[in-house]
């Protein structure tokens, strides 16, 4: 076989060749540059970051001709026999096939001599942490006192599982993920020198799908260029990965931010049906959230995104506003432990969807609850009929009604409500609202002296000069007396928004005895 896969031509050569490892990079050029190696170091993190290509690049370091040396010349004896992997003095072994102590205690046999033509003799340990307990205690004083010839490099993805005793004895570096954006230029670099095409967002869904593992990045590139004949699209990467376009994700977020929940319920079950992953669903609508948030509030903080999905992305992202996509954010964040532990989670992302999509609804009720312009109270059954606060009903804007109302919406909503429920007429010394017989809570709670104090400033402000307020009607024949506060809640317009928005009937209400 003559074609070597992307993760070995491209395994790097020098120190900063490694991608995304700066710290550790500079820790073992600095401790060759002035002499101070120690004999023992752990190099721990993700498969795939660089951890055994690092432990092979020191191996270079230390015995190449002109080191030691944190610029290896890779063209001496030494430096090609630790690249091809047939050195005498750079032994490399697997930790899961060499656990027992026998095979550590032979190890320790061969150490026993010296290099036969190098000058250290660097025994580097790959998952280290797969040894026996027997065979990490062998190792202890070996590592503790070596020889002044003998390096020891272990490596590991799991050093919670390494004994403290090892760990005290070795200079610990960590490697770290790879940043998506990082590894996608790489991607981009590799496709320009060996002169295949590869889209710039297919590279960035590569990366992604990736999580921070270089290795695994090149592999998926080799698997999707041998599916796309040397043409790695996002149609190509949708096939393969099963990565939604960004566009789908978009337009489903699009939809349950505007509260369309069937629409919503679409995009899903389209991709579903396309064999998408629903874990990977809800990760990538999570991802464009976030991208619309960061969008939102500053363009140049969103650097994964293309200059076509930045188009696509800001005009959303600039409609809805940062307070409400960071809610919709928080809301969607929620669900991650429902969806990933769930047994069927194509239902829970269908539920985390609808969840969502109440977002509009809830997002009036706050908008009533707290007194900001705009929540309204639609007539019963019309909770998405797009009504607008101070349109007054059927009577026109000259109405003293829609006059006095008008003023209200603009700072006391429950009360403009009120008054969009009642006969609005002006007298020489007093502006009258009456209300419908029965309407007794609704007569309560204008009455009240906030709800009157707040009347006469609108009055004020609609017609000119200053008028008492007189609230009349409510009474129904044969109704006893009810207690005052009760009907004060129950005519509150935001308790009627959220009955009908959550659900549920109103059984009792009880005043706050802390209420001041």
């Amino acid at each position: 076989m003559t074609y070597q896969v992307l993760a070995r031509a491209w395994r790097p050569q020098r120190f900063e060749e490694i991608l995304g490892q700066e710290a550790v990079v500079q820790t073992l050029r600095n401790a060759l540059a002035s002499g101070t190696l120690g004999h023992a170091y752990l190099f721990s993190g993700l498969r795939g970051v660089g951890k055994t290509t690092a432990a092979r690049l020191l191996a270079k370091a230390v015995n190449c001709a002109e080191g030691p040396t944190p610029d290896p010349c890779g063209h001496c004896v030494s430096c090609r026999e630790i690249a091809d992997g047939s050195s005498l003095d750079a032994v490399e072994i697997d930790g899961a096939t060499h656990t027992k102590v026998d095979e550590v205690r032979d190890l320790q046999e061969l150490l026993r001599f010296h290099p036969t033509r190098d000058r250290f003799r660097v025994v580097i340990v790959d998952e280290v942490h797969m040894l026996s307990k027997a065979a990490f205690n062998a190792l202890l004083k070996s590592i503790e006192e070596p020889p002044p010839y003998v390096l020891w490099v272990f490596a590991t993805t799991e050093r919670h599982k390494v004994p403290a005793t090892i760990l005290s004895r070795c200079q610990q570096l960590e490697f770290r993920p790879v940043a998506t954006e990082r590894i996608a230029s790489r991607l981009l670099e590799i496709a320009g020198h060996d002169g295949f095409e590869l889209a710039a967002s297919a590279a960035e869904s590569i990366a992604r799908a990736a999580e921070g593992s270089v290795r695994d990045a090149l592999s998926l590139l080799d698997q999707l260029r041998a599916f796309g004949a040397d043409k790695v699209d996002d149609e190509a990467v949708a096939a393969v990965l099963g990565v939604p376009r960004f566009e789908v994700i978009v337009e489903l977020v699009e939809a349950l931010a505007e509260g369309r929940a069937a629409a919503g319920l679409s995009v899903l079950r389209r991709e579903l049906e396309a064999g998408r992953d629903a874990a990977l669903l809800y990760r990538e609508v999570g991802r464009v959230l976030r991208a619309a948030v960061h969008c939102a509030l500053d363009a140049s903080l969103e650097l994964s995104l293309t200059e076509d999905q930045r188009g696509r992305l800001q005009p959303l992202a600039e409609r809805l506003g940062v307070d409400a996509l960071t809610r919709m954010l928080g809301l969607w964040a929620d669900q991650e432990p429902v969806v990933r532990d769930a047994g069927n989670r194509e239902l829970a992302l269908e539920v985390a969807a609808l969840r969502l999509a109440r977002w509009p609804a809830v997002r009036r009720l706050e908008q009533l609850l707290f007194g900001a312009p705009g929540g309204t109270v639609p007539p019963a059954g019309e909770l998405h009929s797009g009504r607008v606060p101070g349109a007054g009903g059927a009577a026109g804007a000259d109405d003293p009604r829609s006059r006095l109302a008008a003023v209200l919406w603009e700072g006391q909503p429950r009360l403009a409500s009120a008054v969009e429920q009642s006969e609005v007429s002006l007298e020489p010394d007093a502006l009258v609202l009456r209300f419908a017989a029965g309407a007794k809570a609704l007569t309560a709670f204008a009455g009240s002296p906030a709800s009157l104090k707040g009347l006469e400033a609108a009055g004020a402000a609609a017609f000119g000069g200053a008028r008492g307020v007189r609230v009349e009607g409510g009474e129904a024949a044969g109704e006893a007396e009810a207690d005052a506060v009760g009907h004060a809640a129950l005519a509150d317009p935001g308790l009627e928004l959220a009955r009908r928005v959550l659900g549920g009937e109103i059984v009792a209400v009880r005043p706050d005895p802390d209420a001041t």
